[in-house]
């Protein structure tokens, strides 16, 4: 089934999260990565700027799949969580999913932003360049930029706490109601 059921995620629901959830991760870690390059010479700046390349590629493309999975919840809802879940951990589910979807905005627009106030295109696998959005600008940058540092690592500490909570009620229930990872997988 494509669409979300009253007890399980559809196929296209599962396969934005999982293509997501990899697409992330492997920004995090590239932009945790690039962030200790050396940038002394022609050549390392060269290297460098490959993976920047690369990271803004992939952004877009984030960005493209969380306004497609906002889409996706309107025309096919996400299933309700089970009664088994005490109204604390439902509030707190509610309120990181609110914040990891917020944040797999602001990543990937800050991220836009930042290139374009530097003054640096953001190439679409080299198949075109995407639109500048806003001007150079040396404050504008600093400020885009420790959104999108700061943001990396709360996000990556969002992504840790719902592994947590699906990992814990997967051992806790054991495929039971509030075994929350078997409708996903």
């Amino acid at each position: 089934m494509i669409k979300n059921s009253a007890t399980e995620y559809g196929s296209m629901a599962k396969t934005l999260h999982w293509l997501m959830a990899a697409i992330i991760l492997t920004l995090i870690f590239v932009g945790i990565y690039m962030a200790g390059l050396p940038k002394d010479t022609a050549e390392e700046k060269q290297y460098a700027f490959q993976f920047y390349d690369l990271h803004k590629a992939f952004g877009v493309v984030a960005l493209l799949l969380i306004v497609l999975r906002l889409i996706w919840l309107r025309v096919s809802p996400a299933p309700k969580l089970p009664a088994a879940f005490a109204p604390k951990e439902r509030i707190m589910v509610k309120a990181l999913q609110g914040l990891l979807y917020l944040l797999m905005i602001i990543m990937p627009v800050s991220g836009y932003l930042m290139s374009n106030a530097g003054g640096h295109p953001i190439s679409f696998f080299g198949l075109f360049e995407m639109p500048v959005v806003v001007g150079e600008s040396e404050a504008l940058g600093e400020f885009v930029h420790e959104v999108h540092e700061y943001g990396g690592w709360v996000i990556l500490l969002i992504i840790v706490l719902h592994m947590a909570g699906a990992i814990k009620h997967r051992l806790k229930d054991k495929g039971g109601e509030s075994d929350i990872l078997k409708r996903m997988l």
